[in-house]
């Protein structure tokens, strides 16, 4: 069985790794950016920020390591598709029995219509208030549907869906960090004693103040943990997203990955083998050669993540927070460009809309195709019949549910706030951690030594499913039973 994939065949046909340049921060970054400009959504610009205005600078800590603690849990998903060539979902499926899957695909299938509501609610939203609200919000939402699901049915069938996507998630990460840092620098003297002073020492949740049960009483009838809870599983994206992640690299054609279709058909015949992958100096340097890309696309788009965060949270702490203001959903965008508009004039708060709009739409917008990658990959891995479906069949069964679940939770106003705790809640911290647990022991037992995670990744990773795996169970507990205490 351990000679059914001949690695030595694959790695002579693999080019030289190229060497780092600053070009790669356009070259090679493209999955990295689409999950970067897919997160930087409600995540950054709402939930985060709800809760710092809730606990101010003491819990940027959280933020800081909740972001690059997910990044590590992806990079082993991505750093086990370079080097094998074969997609994670398989791999799972071959170890853990097809039941694995089916218990993640469902969660993912249950969670992905609240996240396309709230997007889209949000994208909607942005334009609404930006127009000073001239009609029924519900237009408004059903142009930003439309449009964008025009724009993506007309990228899918040039066949250049990737490509679009992946220009588009880099125009719109730059424009992002460029407007927020604009407004942020130039609205507020922010306090960097104690931000820094907060950023790198853990400490415990804060009780609220009581202010905030007049301000926000959504707020408060969340326990603090569950609000934080809630940041942090909205910060950086969940499996949903990191599925699809991994599935896309084989679009950048990396070491082993320009051979992924080819492995994935040999190891749903003849099972997962221990990996006979060679050792010699020659094929271990060129094989981790190939890691430097993929390391560096999983960086920059977790940094991208945490950069662009930090002037939602700042910008909530030293404006919003001072006059006790902590709003809610979008109306925490519009009060920051109602203080920006005054402070600064009509410019800033236009500058604030615009980084809003492309923050949610871009997200809306990018969710639909990597989606899309995450079912086809799970799709593939679960299902022996499903080896040969094709990512267009995927999208025509898989969008028209966004739309239609999507739009019942919309049209029936379900609560923003409970959607993103359960949803957060259910992927993008428990099924996480469950999906990291796989992760280390696929790259632990079934890698040769040699090409194994250094122990600083695997010790991160450890944290972040020790961290990640009671929080998103006790946080599932609390959105149905809200008086649950630990």
């Amino acid at each position: 069985m351990s000679e059914a994939i001949d690695y030595k065949k694959y790695l002579d046909q693999i080019e030289t790794p190229p060497k780092i340049e600053l070009k790669w921060i356009w070259t090679v970054a493209g999955p990295g950016a689409i999950i970067a400009s897919l997160t930087i959504g409600s995540g950054e610009l709402v939930w985060t920020p709800r809760a710092a205005a809730a606990f101010g600078y003491v819990m940027v800590w959280a933020f800081l390591y909740g972001v690059w603690i997910k990044g590590v849990i992806q990079y082993l998903a991505n750093r086990w598709h370079t080097i094998t060539g074969i997609p994670t979902s398989i791999a799972c499926a071959k170890v853990y029995t097809r039941w694995f899957n089916l218990f993640l695909l469902v969660t993912i299938l249950a969670v992905m219509p609240m996240w396309f509501n709230i997007l889209s609610s949000l994208s909607a939203s942005v334009l609404w208030h930006a127009l000073g609200r001239p009609a029924d919000i519900l237009y408004f939402w059903i142009l930003v549907v439309a449009v964008t699901v025009l724009l993506l049915v007309f990228a899918a069938r040039l066949g250049r869906a990737y490509k679009v996507i992946e220009t588009i998630s880099l125009l719109v990460l730059w424009s992002m960090f460029l407007a927020f840092w604009a407004a942020t620098l130039l609205g507020t003297r922010p306090d960097w004693g104690a931000f820094f002073g907060n950023l790198f020492i853990p400490r415990p949740i804060p009780p609220y103040e009581p202010w905030i049960q007049k301000a926000a009483p959504d707020i408060w009838a969340l326990t603090p943990f569950m609000l934080l809870g809630t940041a942090l599983g909205a910060l950086g994206g969940g499996i949903q997203d990191y599925v699809g992640y991994q599935a896309m690299l084989r679009e950048k054609g990396w070491a082993l990955l320009r051979f992924s279709d080819e492995i994935l058909k040999k190891v749903v015949t003849i099972g997962l083998p221990k990996l006979s992958i060679p050792e010699d100096e020659e094929s271990k340097k060129k094989i981790k050669g190939w890691l430097l890309p993929t390391m560096f696309d999983c960086g920059l788009s977790y940094f991208m993540v945490f950069i662009v965060t930090i002037p939602a949270v700042i910008l909530t702490i030293e404006v919003l927070r001072p006059m006790r203001v902590a709003p809610s959903g979008i109306a925490l965008a519009a009060a920051q460009v109602d203080w920006l508009t005054k402070t600064l004039g009509p410019w800033a708060g236009v500058i604030w809309w615009i980084g809003s709009f492309f923050a949610f739409w871009g997200t809306f917008y990018g969710l639909h195709e990597v989606y899309m990658w995450t079912i086809y990959d799970m799709a593939r891995g679960t299902f022996k019949k499903a080896v040969d479906i094709t990512p267009n069949k995927v999208r025509l069964y898989l969008w028209p549910y966004l739309i239609i679940v999507g739009g019942i939770f919309f049209l029936t106003k379900f609560s923003l706030p409970i959607l993103a705790a359960f949803a957060s809640a259910a992927t993008h911290l428990f099924a996480l951690a469950i999906w990291g647990i796989a992760l280390l022991y696929l790259n632990m037992k079934y890698l040769p030594k040699s090409y194994r995670p250094h122990i600083i990744i695997v010790i991160l990773s450890i944290i972040g499913i020790v961290v990640y795996l009671p929080y998103g169970l006790i946080q599932l507990i609390q959105v149905f039973i809200p008086t649950f205490t630990i």
